[in-house]
């Protein structure tokens, strides 16, 4: 989630408890970006070593997919609370790039190899703000990225991103009753619907570009025109400048084909396209699907 307004933030963040010295917290590079981690309190030597490999490990993820780190310094506020794993992140911008994020005293090296909020919250970084009725581009962007990049670094299989794909992508169906996209604001639709737009887009721009461009393509050109998180942009901008990094207008056409109507798609007809399958519990792959090439590429990285 990106959105907070900044009194609630600070109030978070001065309940958190005390601060540490600045020899406590610590600064790394990644991706042509400086990024410092903040601690609210001193965590020992062991927690702290993890905390940064996984801030480490997210971003490198993030850098892969969009060929640089979003933006060129960010502050990761990071409190701790009492259990394990991860909770809360929150994206902003207002007064330059920042993720607050809580972390569990007991949290174990599994906890943070299994984490997917730290970098859904980076992804958030590579976007512009646009209006409130197009959150749903905001939130469906970065729930589908996040895996995608993690696999493209090596850190999830193609299995675990498609599987959750089938698992997730009905919940951002239209509803009875639900209208367009910028008209049905609600949990499922903005996360997941969006989502369900981005691998639309993905997929047709790799039918018309004969595979050699992705959404990725579309969203590093919206980043290298400077459309990040510290940008105010309307939709039409993002848009445009998506389509001009692939060469094909299929973010525009696909917006007015959802924006206002429900657009229904039939999710089933599409994973046998793509040769998605789940048998016995477990994702199967069909190499000779009409789509298995594009499905294909959209996980793996180019240099694999």
């Amino acid at each position: 989630m990106r959105r907070v307004v900044p009194l609630i933030l600070a109030m978070i963040w001065l309940a958190s408890g005390s601060r540490t010295t600045a020899q406590d917290d610590a600064q790394l590079e990644i991706g042509g970006g400086k990024i410092d981690v903040i601690f609210s309190s001193a965590p020992a030597e062991p927690l702290r070593d993890l905390v940064l490999r996984w801030v480490a490990s997210c971003a490198r993820a993030v850098t892969v997919y969009y060929e640089q780190f979003p933006v060129s310094h960010l502050q990761i506020r990071l409190r701790f609370f009492e259990g394990h794993g991860v909770r809360g992140g929150r994206t902003t911008g207002w007064d330059g790039p920042a993720i607050a994020i809580a972390v569990g005293w007991s949290s174990s090296a599994s906890d943070f190899t299994e984490d997917w909020v730290l970098t859904h919250e980076m992804v958030h970084l590579a976007f512009p703000s646009v209006p409130e009725e197009h959150h749903w581009i905001e939130e469906g962007s970065a729930t589908y990225i996040e895996p995608i990049a993690r696999a493209r670094a090596g850190d999830l299989t193609p299995e675990k991103i498609w599987g959750d794909l089938v698992d997730g992508l009905p919940k951002g169906l239209p509803q009875p009753g639900d209208s367009g996209l910028d008209f049905t604001p609600t949990w499922g639709r903005t996360y997941w619907g969006g989502a369900l737009f981005c691998l639309l887009a993905d997929i047709e721009i790799r039918k018309r570009t004969r595979n050699k461009k992705g959404l990725e393509d579309a969203l590093r050109a919206i980043l290298k025109a400077g459309g990040t998180i510290e940008s105010d942009w309307p939709i039409a901008r993002t848009l445009e400048i998506g389509d001009g990094g692939t060469g094909v207008p299929v973010l525009r056409e696909l917006y007015e084909k959802m924006k206002a109507t429900p657009a229904p798609v039939d999710l089933s007809a599409l994973w046998k396209e793509l040769g998605v399958e789940r048998r016995g519990g477990k994702i199967k792959f069909d190499s000779k699907a009409p789509l298995a090439a594009i499905r294909t590429a959209i996980t793996q990285s180019k240099d694999r």
